[in-house]
């Protein structure tokens, strides 16, 4: 392939490379904007949160209430989930109290995170009580 200059003395290559850096720099900027990350860490929470719901279940049930003194690799993975909810928790949270701060979205979908940051820390809380977070 060979490359041709434009009355500028560029190559077409050094255009193209031109013409898709704003898309790029769009995406890094989208993807570190701490409305993204609010909303991502809400995304997070919700999808972890009804992860743990369905899988302790299914694990108790597949090795039995045995497996909670034996802890076998599937047990363990979801004892861990309920750090992980809480770490997320703590995110969206963070991230809600930004959004009404500087009015990132519409009411609505501030409304919309408050309301997941206080599920995430009602389960929370129910987690904690419940003995499967140790703080």
């Amino acid at each position: 392939m060979t490359e041709t200059n434009d009355p500028q003395g560029r190559s077409s290559r050094s255009r193209a490379q031109d013409e898709t850096a704003p898309n790029v720099r769009g995406l890094q900027h989208r993807n570190t904007s701490p409305a993204w990350l609010a909303r991502a860490a809400g995304i997070g929470l919700s999808v972890v949160s009804v992860g743990f719901v369905l899988l302790l279940p299914f694990v108790i049930g597949r090795y039995g209430e045995l497996s909670l003194i034996t802890r076998p690799l599937p047990v363990q993975i979801t004892f861990v989930l309920p750090y992980v909810i809480a770490a997320l928790t703590v995110a969206t949270t963070i991230g809600t109290v930004l959004a009404w701060w500087n009015q990132y979205w519409s009411l609505r979908a501030r409304l919309h995170q408050t309301i997941l940051a206080l599920l995430g820390l009602g389960f929370s809380w129910q987690l904690a009580t419940l003995g499967f977070l140790a703080l």
